[in-house]
């Protein structure tokens, strides 16, 4: 600790370190260990390795202590898929030429659901480390954790990180604090979208993880996408015992007052005539608080005019709802086809932006066409 302090003293008076760089230096010092988590490499041929080999290639600019992989780790759970596994890992930390780790980080492979009937003890040969058909607690520099394919329903004895679900780390719903905190792993293979909410294509292509920096005290978990290298949101901070010091507030997100809700008809060649529905996404510097999904209604004008009738409902994600907050600039949009609305009514549209924590903000309402 002693001598990295005097590094850091010594970078500042020569005046080639920044405030980043020794904040960095700093927590460096303090940590008691790093450690990298992904999950779903689902590797199948050498050319499917290319999401994994970025995470490996992050973690290792890290100096992690360690880095866990969740399953599906491959594509079939043939012998092939383990070999191509393990030569990615090796081409990164054991390769001269990229430059060979003196202490490569432990590997710790967590089996996924579909892996454990093709398993055999032989495919751990390839590893050279930890693998495991059901999870268990491991131990990195003594900091006690639990890895497990599925979502746990208990386990509060030590922090847990699981992959039972492809959800995009953007959001507070892949943290369920327990006793102890339990963790959504990330995906290195795409995100899979909500039942009943309009395809993303762009999400398929994100590749998430997490770096897990553990102190006397506490957890720092950042959430981060391989594929745009950064942070996809602000880092969770939890106590070793498993409270939360940080968590994002159970607020509605809400519209700019003057935010304007604009409607378009579409009439393409070879398509039914539509009606396009497009939006501003609701941004946490902007408001407070960032709209995870917007639910978009149709309204119908009721005879007597006083009142109005839901005709259909739409759940929607903005375009780039799983990157970081600062590339999720597009706009949002949500079609309805002519042939969906009712005739001979008057009818306008409404979208309400919904928070990670499921809170509804107010509805941003159409003129009546």
């Amino acid at each position: 600790m002693r001598k990295i302090l005097a590094a850091v003293a010594l970078g500042v008076l020569c005046g080639c370190m920044d405030i980043a760089d020794i904040r960095s230096a700093i927590n460096d010092a303090r940590a008691v260990a790093k450690i990298g988590v992904v999950a779903h490499p689902e590797i199948s041929w050498p050319d499917s390795t290319s999401k994994f080999q970025k995470a490996l290639a992050f973690f290792k600019s890290c100096n992690v202590d360690a880095i866990v992989v969740i399953g599906e780790l491959t594509k079939d759970g043939y012998m092939n898929q383990y070999r191509v596994l393990s030569r990615a890992w090796d081409a990164e930390f054991n390769n001269p030429v990229k430059g060979a780790v003196q202490n490569p980080p432990r590997r710790i492979f967590v089996l996924g659901e579909r892996e454990k009937a093709t398993y055999k003890e032989e495919f751990g040969v390839e590893f050279g480390g930890d693998i495991s058909a059901d999870g268990g607690i491991f131990d990195v520099n003594g900091f006690a954790f639990r890895a497990v394919s599925q979502k746990p329903a208990g386990y509060d004895t030590v922090p847990t990180f699981y992959a039972g679900e492809k959800m995009a780390l953007t959001d507070e719903l892949c943290w369920y604090p327990r006793t102890r905190p339990c963790i959504n792993a990330g995906s290195l293979s795409g995100i899979d979208l909500n039942p009943g909410f309009e395809k993303v294509p762009n999400a398929a292509k994100s590749a998430q993880g997490l770096l897990v920096t553990v102190y006397a005290g506490e957890i720092s978990v950042a959430r981060l996408d391989f594929i745009d290298k950064e942070p996809v949101a602000a880092d969770w901070r939890i106590s070793r015992t498993g409270a939360a010091l940080s968590v994002a507030e159970k607020r509605a997100p809400e519209f700019w007052d003057d935010t304007e809700l604009r409607v378009f008809r579409v009439n393409e060649p070879g398509k039914p005539p539509a009606f396009k529905v497009v939006w501003p996404p609701v941004l946490a510097k902007y408001t407070g608080v960032r709209a995870y999904s917007y639910e978009v209604a149709v309204l119908m004008e009721v005879a007597d005019g006083s009142r109005e009738a839901v005709v259909k409902r739409r759940h929607v994600f903005a375009p780039n709802f799983h990157r970081a907050e600062s590339r999720d600039v597009e706009p949002v949009s949500c079609r309805f086809g002519k042939a969906e609305l009712p005739d001979n009514s008057r009818i306008r549209f409404a979208v309400t932006p919904v928070s990670c924590f499921g809170e509804r903000g107010r509805r941003l309402e159409s003129g009546w066409m």
